[in-house]
């Protein structure tokens, strides 16, 4: 169970990683629009109206490819051995799956009126002054709540990030800093261009 769930591809790659990765793709979008949620970005997850289900499968696949072909040109520089394309792209699809979990939690109705009312009224006690050092009372709670409720949240998407990494690591056998920075430079450069590509394709 520890391998599957936190080195799953050492059992799964290539074809049928492929094929549970485009359906987890295919079942966070169609969750996220029931929930009234954007994944505009590599790592982005938040609430936002007005996306249909076209849109938001859109919104998936830009984030799946914009990392993946960041990664593959990282792996094409730096990496020794052979590897297939293949099995970077299947992998990195199927290293989605805990942000289908994570749209999931956001969807429960207690999770997202409590998100939506504190949100709201932190936003309502924040500061009219900006050079006012001691923010009310109200503001601290309502952000030390929000924070609080966030946290699986952002337990999944760093699982998420764990399982993107060991999936590129294990397929081009880059590790160590190599490994790492690699993959960090192209987690940075992946989320600027889903950004770029997903507010293009809004503008039009």
């Amino acid at each position: 169970m520890k391998t599957w769930l936190f080195r799953p591809f050492e059992r799964i790659a290539g074809g049928p990683a492929l094929g549970l990765g485009l359906i987890v793709i295919l079942l966070t979008a169609w969750l996220a629009a029931r929930g009234g949620l954007h994944t505009d970005g590599v790592l982005d997850l938040h609430f936002k109206p007005d996306a249909g289900l076209f849109q938001l499968i859109l919104q998936g696949f830009i984030n799946w490819l914009s990392l993946s072909l960041a990664l593959l040109a990282a792996a094409w520089w730096l990496s020794r051995g052979r590897f297939r394309v293949l099995d970077l792209l299947a992998t990195q699809a199927l290293a989605r799956w805990p942000l289908l979990l994570g749209v999931g939690y956001l969807s429960i109705r207690p999770v997202s009126e409590a998100i939506e009312q504190g949100t709201a009224r932190m936003m309502a006690a924040m500061p009219e002054d900006p050079s006012q050092v001691m923010a009310p009372p109200e503001f601290l709670l309502d952000a030390m709540w929000l924070m609080l409720i966030s946290l699986p949240l952002l337990v999944l998407i760093g699982w998420m990030i764990w399982l993107m990494y060991h999936a590129y690591s294990l397929v081009t056998d880059l590790k160590g800093q190599r490994g790492v920075f690699s993959f960090v430079g192209a987690l940075v450069v992946a989320e600027i261009l889903s950004k770029a590509l997903i507010y293009l394709m809004v503008s039009s």
